[in-house]
């Protein structure tokens, strides 16, 4: 059973917090959009956030680190000084893509954060008010989505987010 705590806002429950960690290696293909070289990949990764009948869940604020690396095992080669990759992670609601207010937006994405990287691990901590865009789909899923592209190192691409999502469920209208 989830504990209900009262807010001073009326209707609102909460707030709560969660945290979560996974992790994904990125291999990619080849990138062929416009402008790009390297290899591509993603991965997404769902959070259900349960809310009692009557209820949807409003994301807070998002806080915590992306970290990545090129995967070198002990007899690979050491991956060349002037190989890079960016990263990327993204959180969004199930919403449909794309926006309707602006071009090119995303109105289903609170929160993107990107960094680039050689051969040494990478770490974007974040720490984030999310809670304009935080109103997640009647389905309660969020989800989390890391990326690599232009990727020239010849390695697949380790890549974590550690995050804690602070949340609160307001009457569904």
């Amino acid at each position: 059973m989830i504990p209900i705590l009262f807010m001073a806002i009326a209707g609102l429950l909460g707030p709560y917090s969660a945290s979560c960690n996974f992790s994904a290696d990125l291999t990619g293909k080849a990138d062929t959009r416009e402008s790009t070289w390297g290899t591509a990949d993603s991965y997404n990764f769902t959070v259900v956030l349960s809310a009692p009948t009557g209820y949807r869940v409003r994301i807070l604020r998002l806080s915590g680190d992306l970290v990545a690396w090129p995967k070198t095992m002990p007899a690979d080669a050491a991956v060349v000084a002037n190989q890079y990759a960016g990263v990327l992670l993204g959180f969004q609601t199930t919403a449909p893509p794309g926006s309707l207010r602006c071009n090119p937006c995303a109105d289903n994405t609170m929160l993107y954060i990107q960094s680039a990287m050689r051969a040494d691990p990478v770490r974007a901590p974040f720490d984030n008010n999310v809670r304009v865009g935080g109103l997640l789909e009647r389905d309660g899923k969020l989800i989390v989505v890391v990326a690599a592209w232009l990727n020239t190192t010849q390695r697949p691409i380790h890549i974590e987010p550690t995050f804690t999502v602070e949340y609160c469920y307001e009457p569904e209208l």
